[in-house]
Parts: structure tokens; sequence; C-alpha cells
């Protein structure tokens, strides 16, 4: 059976609706995708879907170069100099801790031999994607300082675990790749060092052209092209054993984001660039998630119970083991971290779109160099990782938002507050236009046209408004007669207490008891009628 091309279409359209729906849930949405993945697969064959659709490995390239991308792009540098080092200790060191210790779990659990340390490197990157999406369907922001390492760390240690398994690993398991040790530490670090200069190189370009362009859909069209330059320039690199292409897909995002500060240019229109790479790259994360459950044969996996066995211990070992010992080794030195930030950036190294994409690429290596039983290797490969990112899915995004909240690193945050200076803003911003059209600055259509805008923004803000408030009063009223209900409980006991009907030893605990429940309920009272005076 044929998948033909008018298939593809109903397979993104359904993805998206899958993501949507589980993001309204606040449902880490790669895990329905996986599964949908997993449904698909039982009708297309296998061969089929990997030869129909472009390639597996040419697709899980581009999923990694507009990932990365948008990533850079997204990345506040201002806030990641307050945690550049231990940014950069979890992308480097933490790597390679994470990627020996699971590679010597696969390795003693299977007969795969060093294929075990390549799985392992796949394994070693926490995933951009999968990471916001778990904290934004948990409706969950972390505090500034943990904020600022998460995504530091899932920006580059993505891009270094793509350059580790290309040079390092893969080398050690394809014998048509293998060169001296010197030589791999110095691809592994010329890959580094030409992926910064090529970043920079096709930001530049791109910026420039941006700006003289000024031009929405040039900009959407530049913006969509950046990464697969950057990470297309750097694999030109490759016949050399070096590739580059993943950093430079990152630091070009960086590079653009911050082109006023670092190249000295004109301000570019960031918001646009963002929505536009954000519609990009979650089509590939789509693709890559349901390809990533279409490829896994499940009937050989139920049938493998050794398989599944290493899976699991896997994915108890990275997260249990070797993430917490990365984590909690390359940030001993920061003493504004505490336990409780370490134990959360430990947790929270979701796998997703990185490691799904890294071990498409491998098997497609298996595939292209014909390596020994490298269906059965292929397989086993496959069927570890899935376990591995399914798990990891499951049990950490699940628990992420909830384990923020419980050890007290979310950010408290006042959304009617914020909604109501975003309004007032507006509002000043509108009474500026009026004044620029009475003094004859601006023409009449271009006012009626701003002001239509600004009016729709100021009414929406409103609209939001009005419901928080809403929900806070009838939030209030609960509260109040909750109280009122307590102390009535409260009254009664007394009474009884009092009349001889009940014994001390009985009143007193409950007294306590109902007491701690009102306090409580008047603490929270008062937070929201200052919230609401506030507003």
């Amino acid at each position: 059976m044929a998948l033909d091309l008018y298939l593809i279409a109903p397979i993104l359209i359904g993805g998206a609706l899958i993501a949507k729906i589980a993001e309204r849930y606040r449902f880490p949405y790669p895990i329905p995708l996986i599964v949908a993945g997993i449904l698909i697969g039982q009708v297309v064959p296998l061969n089929e879907l990997s030869t129909e659709i472009i390639g597996l490995d040419l697709i899980a390239q581009l999923t990694l170069a507009s990932v990365l991308f948008y990533a850079g792009l997204t990345m506040n540098i201002r806030e990641l100099r307050f945690s550049l080092r231990s940014v950069m200790l979890l992308a480097t060191l933490g790597v390679v801790i994470t990627s020996v210790v699971a590679g010597i779990t696969i390795a003693l659990f299977t007969s795969i031999g060093v294929v075990a340390f390549l799985i392992g490197a796949v394994l070693s990157p926490t995933d951009p994607a999968a990471l916001f999406s778990v904290l934004e369907s948990g409706g969950v922001t972390v505090k500034r300082k943990i904020f600022s390492i998460l995504e530091g760390e899932a920006v580059f240690n993505d891009a270094t675990a793509v350059v580790l398994v290309i040079t390092v690993f893969m080398p050690i398991v394809i014998p048509a790749l293998a060169v001296p040790w010197f030589v791999v530490i110095e691809q592994f670090l010329l890959s580094m060092i030409i992926g910064v200069i090529i970043g920079f190189g096709i930001a530049y370009v791109i910026a420039n052209t941006i700006v003289r362009a000024d031009d929405d859909t040039i900009l959407s069209i530049l913006t969509g092209a950046t990464p697969i330059l950057a990470y297309g320039f750097g694999e030109i690199f490759a016949p050399l054993g070096i590739h580059p292409g993943a950093l430079a897909s990152v630091f070009a995002g960086i590079f653009i984001a911050n082109a006023r500060r670092i190249m000295k240019m004109e301000p570019l229109p960031k918001k646009s660039m963002r929505g536009a790479m954000k519609n990009v790259s979650f089509v590939f994360e789509i693709v890559v998630f349901i390809l990533l459950g279409a490829t896994v044969d499940i009937s050989n996996l139920l049938s493998n119970p050794t398989l599944i066995f290493t899976g699991l211990i896997t994915s108890a070992l990275v997260i249990f083991l070797a993430r917490p010992v990365a984590v909690f080794l390359v940030t001993a030195y920061d003493k504004t971290v505490g336990w409780r930030e370490r134990f959360l950036i430990s947790w929270a190294g979701v796998k997703g779109v990185a490691s799904a994409a890294l071990a498409a690429i491998s098997v497609a290596e298996f595939t292209h160099y014909a390596i020994p039983d490298f269906e059965a290797i292929g397989q086993a490969f496959n069927g570890i990782v899935f376990i591995v990112l399914m798990v990891s899915l499951l049990l950490q995004g699940l628990t992420t938002p909830y384990l923020t909240t419980y050890l007290g690193l979310a950010e408290e945050k006042d959304a009617a507050l914020e909604i109501t200076a975003r309004r007032d803003a507006t509002r000043q911003a509108l009474l500026h236009l009026v004044d620029l059209y009475t003094e004859g600055k601006i023409d009449s259509q271009l006012y009626q046209r701003l002001k239509a805008e600004m009016e729709e923004e100021i009414f929406t803000l409103e609209d939001e408004l009005r419901k928080i408030i809403s929900e806070t009063r009838a939030r209030l009223l609960e509260l109040e007669t909750r109280e009122t209900l307590l102390n009535t409980k409260l009254e009664h006991y007394q009474k009884l207490y009092e009349s001889g009907k009940l014994e001390d030893s009985s009143y007193e605990p409950i007294k306590a008891e109902l007491e701690a429940e009102i306090e409580e309920i008047q603490t929270q009272i008062r937070s929201l009628k200052k919230g609401e005076i506030a507003h």
C-alpha cells in the first residue's frame, strides 16, 4: 500500500488538532501524537513510511534545525548571563555523563555492544519543545533563575548532543566512519567552532536582508529558510567528519534575536519572526512524533520482554541516576542554587523531539552503511528510545508542573494586574496616536487602521479582565461563605462545651482545627481583596 500524498495533509491536520486538544486539557501533546503514530503504523507499513515522505533522516534533520533555531530565537540572552556557567556545564559535561551512564546500563542488559553508548547519547539531551509544552500544559511559570537554566540547557544541550552523536559515538558503532581518538576530539571541537561562525554569518546576511526588504512576506520566507540554510551550510563539512549544522541553527537564532546588541543592527521584528518560526517548528514536531510512533514495531516490542525490560531499566537509570548525578555535580559550585532547585532541574530533563530525531538519523546511518545485523539493531534502537521517551513524557511530563508548585519554585503571577497594565499601556498609546493625528503628523488612513487595531486590543484585554474579576469575586464569595459556615460550627461547639455537653479533651482539638481552617481562609480572602483593589 503506497502512502499517497493526499494522506499527508490529513496527518498534519489531525496532528495539529490532537496537539491543540491536549494543550487545552493541560496534557503534554507529544504523547497523543506518538499514540496516533502507532495507530497509523498499524495501517501503513514501516518501509513505505520511511521512503514515501522524503526520508526519515531528512525529516529528522529539518526538525532539529527548525526546533533549535526557534529555541535560539526565543532565548533571552540577558537572563542567560546569570546562569551561563551552569548552562554550559549541563550542555557539555552533563550530556557526556548521561550518555555514559545510559550506555553502560544498556550494554549490561542487551547484546548490542557499543551501540548502547550511541543510544545513551541519543537520550542525553533534554528537549525545549517537550519541556516548555510540559510547563505550559500545567499552567506553571518557573522562577526566573531556574527557568533561565532550563531554557539555556534545553537549547544548547540538544546541539551538543547532535555533535556528540554524529562525531563521537557514530564512528564507534559504524566501522566505515572510524577515526583515531585525537581526530574525534578535533572533529568535535571544530564542529563547535565552525557552528558558531556559520550561525553568525547566516544571521548577519538574513538580518540585513530582512531590514532592507521591509516586507512581511519576505520576512516569513526568510525566517523559515534560515534554519535550513544554517544547518545545510554546516553539513557541507560532513565529508570531513565535521558536523556543525545543529550549532549553526541555534546560534543563527540567538544572533538574529539579539541583532541590535551583538551585530549593532537595527531592531528586527522578532515577534513576527517568532510567530512564523513557531508554526514551522510545530509542523515538524507533529511529523516527527507521529513518525516515531509509526516506525516502532509494536508487535515485535510486545513479544520481546527483554527489550521492554531494558527500555524500562534505561528509563529509570537516565531519570533517577544519570540526570541527577550530572545536575548535582555541575551545579555544586553555585551556592545560589539550593537542593530544591537542583532536584527540579534534574527532574525537568524531559526527553522529546531531539532524541526522536537523533534516533531516526542513527537508524538511517545503520541502513546506509549496512552494519552487521543492522535490522535487528535498528529495531532494538527504536524500541529502547521509544520506551524511554514515553516513560519520560508520562512520568516527568505529567508531574513537573505539580513538582514545581510543591517545591515552591513557581512564579506567582497576578494575571489581572498584568492585563490591566497592558490595557493601560495600550490606552496611552492610543492617546498618543490621537495627538499625532491631530497635529497632522500622520494621515487619516493610517490613523484609522492603527486606531481600530488598538481599540480591538483594548476590548479583548478588558474582556479577559472582566472574566478574571468575575472568577475572583466568585472565589471570594465561596471563601467568605466557607468562613461563615466554619464560624457557625465553632460557635455550636463552643455552646456545647459551655453547657457541659462536650468534654474539654474533645473540644480543644476541634477548636484548634477549626480556627486553623478559618485563619487560612482569612489569609486567602485578604490576598484576593488586595488584588481586587489593585485592579
